[in-house]
């Protein structure tokens, strides 16, 4: 299987002062931050199924984060966190599996 080559914008990472997007509009996003290796691991697994356009990134910046994040978003305060369906699930792996189960694509999980 050949690999497609997507130019993606990278948002800039929102922080303290950011306004947070609207929750549960019907956008699945994906927050991340881009230094952490528990979100790359989901960002690498969203881009490898070829869901560039049906999964929003969300940087967050972990030195100065929102709020918003763990008030409303969440709780946890960590990343990686998934908003799909009106809810936000968290873990990495948790997530592969997630979006693996839920999402068209190859999947990278054994049988």
């Amino acid at each position: 299987m050949a690999a497609a080559i997507v130019n993606e914008h990278l948002p800039t990472p929102l922080t303290a002062t950011s306004e947070q997007p609207p929750l549960f509009d019907g956008t699945t996003r994906l927050y991340i931050a881009y230094t952490c290796p528990f979100a790359q691991r989901v960002w690498i697994f969203r881009n490898y199924k070829g869901l560039h356009d049906k999964i929003k990134l969300v940087p967050i910046d972990l030195q100065n984060r929102p709020a918003w994040y763990k008030e409303k978003v969440y709780h946890e305060n960590k990343v990686p966190a998934l908003e799909h369906n009106g809810k936000i699930i968290g873990e990495s792996l948790d997530l592969i599996k997630y979006v693996d189960s839920n999402f068209e694509g190859p999947s990278l999980q054994p049988k």
